[in-house]
């Protein structure tokens, strides 16, 4: 990627300290729901917390990921399609990991279920960071399949079986993570067995 296009790439995610800013208030939120304390003190504990784990995460990630994605449109009409275009994926999210669910019920409970287990790795043609998180958990999220790691467009999933490995294949997932985001295309998944310590290395 040129300089042009990573200026374009890193003008595209807003100010450094506005998302920042954005990450620590959300941390702040999430901390204040999950303990349940309103106290003074331990409202500045979670202040403190939840900056400090930004700057923390901040400082080790500096330069690592800079120009290596795409950049999204940032109008508002962008952004009102894509909540569009998200509020349909998720009903379509949950039926997968119901289906899912089903699946990982019978392996466990029916002892002629082969379990196979297996760590595969592909490339998406995802390019934007949003795009890429949002597959990374959705894979995840669906049981039978965990997205061991994620670097440079390239996603290390577990999955427990041979139905699982053809669900990732499928590109079912990728194709949809893209048209929320717009992204014109999503190319076909061809996965690559992991058998070897020096492929687990993105």
């Amino acid at each position: 990627m040129n300089q042009d296009a990573n200026k374009g790439a890193r003008a595209g995610t807003g100010p450094p300290w506005l998302r920042r800013s954005i990450q620590a208030l959300a941390l702040f939120g999430l901390w204040v729901l999950l303990s349940g304390h309103l106290q003074p003190e331990l409202l500045a504990l979670g202040v403190v917390s939840a900056v400090g784990a930004v700057a923390f995460t901040a400082w080790v990630f500096h330069g690592s990921h800079e120009g290596a994605f795409s950049a999204l449109p940032r109008t508002a009409a962008w952004r009102t399609r894509s909540l569009v275009r998200f509020a349909v994926y998720v009903p379509w999210l949950l039926w997968q990991i119901i289906t899912s669910n089903l699946h990982v019920v019978k392996l466990v409970v029916d002892p002629r279920m082969p379990i196979e287990p297996s760590l595969v790795l592909f490339e998406t043609s995802l390019t934007s960071e949003p795009a890429q998180v949002l597959l990374a958990q959705s894979i995840t999220l669906t049981p039978g399949t965990v997205t061991v790691d994620a670097a440079n467009g390239k996603l290390m999933i577990h999955c427990i079986s041979r139905i699982s490995r053809e669900g990732i294949a499928s590109g079912d997932i990728q194709r949809k993570v893209a048209a929320v985001f717009g992204e014109p295309w999503a190319a076909p998944v061809e996965l690559m067995p992991v058998t070897t310590p020096e492929q687990a290395v993105l």
